[in-house]
């Protein structure tokens, strides 16, 4: 019983491991992805090409990157790292820029559109640069 316990103990972390491993590729993939999004997002909306139909193109990163998030903070023993944090911010960015998108999408095509989404759009790829930073700063 006590060589079950401790060769399950020991796969636990071999498994957590593995994850960390990983980590810092996939969350700056996560990042760089939902930067590119949010840039076609913005392009589809000023071409007047966006439609609620499409839209899960743009929600459907946002669903990934959440959960992602939610593992890393599960596996995260203590405080999680700068870059988790970081990426969470970028994900609340990414929230809203999306539900701007949509609005505007509705209300606005050509320039006026790709001049309302700029500031949502430079948040995203301010979060999306911390979250670089942040793994940077942590050799990951």
């Amino acid at each position: 019983m006590v060589k079950a316990a401790l060769l399950l103990g020991v796969a636990l972390a071999v498994l957590a491991g593995c994850f960390w491993r990983s980590y810092g590729r996939l969350l700056a993939t996560h990042a760089d992805l939902l930067v590119a999004m949010a840039r076609k997002g913005s392009d589809l909306v000023a071409n007047g090409r966006l439609t609620a139909e499409s839209m899960p193109e743009l929600t459907y990163p946002l669903e990934r990157a959440q959960a992602f998030a939610q593992e890393a903070r599960a596996r995260a023993s203590g405080d999680p790292p700068p870059s988790l944090v970081a990426f969470e911010a970028l994900i609340a960015r990414y929230r809203e820029f999306v539900d701007s998108l949509d609005r505007t999408r509705r209300e606005q095509t050509g320039e006026t559109a790709r001049s309302v989404l700029q500031q949502p759009l430079a948040r995203v790829e301010q979060a999306a640069d911390a979250v670089h930073a942040a793994l940077e700063n942590e050799k990951r």
